[in-house]
């Protein structure tokens, strides 16, 4: 919608003619752009920040429309801790800021919805803390957000000892009663003999 509008009024006008004291369609000049509003930027080393503090830094390229482009930095205890918008088109900005140890989430936002890249341009972002990389990209829509906290390491599993096997009782082994052997017994025989007894006999 807005580059169809603009398209269509320049062919109406044409390209001379005024808006007040600047030069408007064809012959506008980035000189005669007002300058971006964001926050102050100051370069500085990490170790420039209070304890409390950590070094944020951002390169950011804008794409063909600079001006759509904002950003800023959140903390649950400060709220909006610092912010930059009002960028000029296809430009490369760098912000620093000591930010507070507790602002954990960065935001960039496009106001037309189709990011910085690729339609229109070849925009990007990138952020640091402490010098250490937290996120980059550039093709998103309404907004893309990067966490500039430290995760939680993961802990290593803690490995129980395995128990030995629970050996069973060996059960003692059953003794049979031992009997005294008897020194003496008495033997009673009563042999009946058949009519041939001398074919019988007998032992012990």
């Amino acid at each position: 919608m807005r580059r169809t509008a603009m398209g269509n009024y320049l062919n109406e006008r044409g390209c001379d003619f005024e808006v007040g004291e600047m030069l408007g369609g064809c012959n506008q000049c980035e000189e005669c752009s007002f300058p971006p509003t964001s926050s102050p930027i100051s370069f500085f080393p990490s170790n420039s920040c209070a304890d409390d503090e950590k070094y944020f830094k951002l390169s950011l390229k804008t794409d063909d429309y600079g001006d759509e482009t904002s950003w800023r930095i959140t903390s649950p205890t400060n709220g909006n801790v610092v912010s930059g918008n009002g960028y000029l088109s296809n430009r490369e900005y760098t912000e620093t800021n000591c930010i507070p140890s507790d602002a954990c989430t960065f935001e960039i936002f496009d106001s037309f919805g189709d990011g910085l890249c690729c339609d229109y341009g070849q925009g990007s972002y990138k952020v640091w803390v402490d010098n250490v990389e937290k996120g980059m990209g550039g093709a998103f829509e309404s907004f893309n957000s990067v966490s500039l906290c430290a995760t939680t390491p993961t802990t290593a599993p803690t490995l129980y000892p395995t128990p030995s096997p629970t050996l069973p009782p060996t059960t003692a082994p059953t003794l049979m009663p031992t009997f005294n052997p008897t020194t003496c017994l008495t033997v009673k025989i009563n042999i009946l003999t058949d009519n041939y007894p001398g074919e019988t006999e007998w032992n012990i």
